[in-house]
């Protein structure tokens, strides 16, 4: 089964080689994690393809957590009619675990991949969608943390492309991966090596 991708690119071009010696129509990589050989360029050396930490499923389901806990809470303290209680409870107990359901669908389809000319981050249940950009045409990075990243260690690895001469683009982020700074530390160093390759 083909997986059809929307691709957004920055600073690259269209990729038409397969990743040679590849099993399955896949490249196997050391991270355990695995890329489609037709996303690979002729020649193109994957540095890492990681997911999310196993906390973004929990992160990610955290306000629907609260809010079917906010609902458990008003109807065993009698806030909400008793003959609904039960009703009430069961409903609660079903939204926290579709958005859970959920969540994990969104984990288990997201991929960050760092190669030796680009970045890429493919997420989507239902419809995949690539984003890519050239190492050298990122300006800017960044490390960031909201209070649940830094409670489980994880952390959110930012990059700012430039979409063309003088004009930046959006920032593009792989969310709540795990080591953030040692992740951060390899995609600062393939940058300087893309832009320096004989240094």
């Amino acid at each position: 089964m083909k997986l059809r991708l929307t691709s957004h690119r920055v600073g690259t071009q269209s990729m038409v080689a397969h990743s040679e010696g590849a099993a399955g129509g896949v490249a196997r990589l050391a991270f355990g994690e695995m890329v489609p050989a037709h996303l690979l360029d002729g020649g193109e050396i994957v540095h890492f393809s990681i997911r999310p930490s196993p906390w973004f499923v929990a992160l990610e389901s955290m306000r629907w957590f609260a809010f079917a806990g906010m609902l458990i809470s008003m109807a065993l303290w009698g806030v909400i009619d008793v003959n609904y209680r039960d009703y009430v409870i069961k409903l609660a107990i079903l939204i926290a675990g579709s958005r859970m359901l959920w969540a994990s669908l969104e984990w288990v389809s997201r991929m960050y991949v760092l190669t030796n000319r680009r970045v890429m981050s493919i997420h989507g249940v239902f419809r995949a969608e690539l984003f890519e950009c050239a190492l050298d045409r990122i300006q800017s990075t960044q490390v960031t943390a909201n209070v649940g990243e830094k409670m489980v260690r994880a952390g959110t690895v930012s990059f700012q492309p430039m979409q063309a001469e003088g004009v930046l683009g959006g920032m593009h982020s792989w969310r709540t991966v795990a080591r953030p700074h040692d992740i951060h530390d390899k995609l600062r160093h393939a940058i300087e090596r893309s832009r320096n390759p004989g240094g």
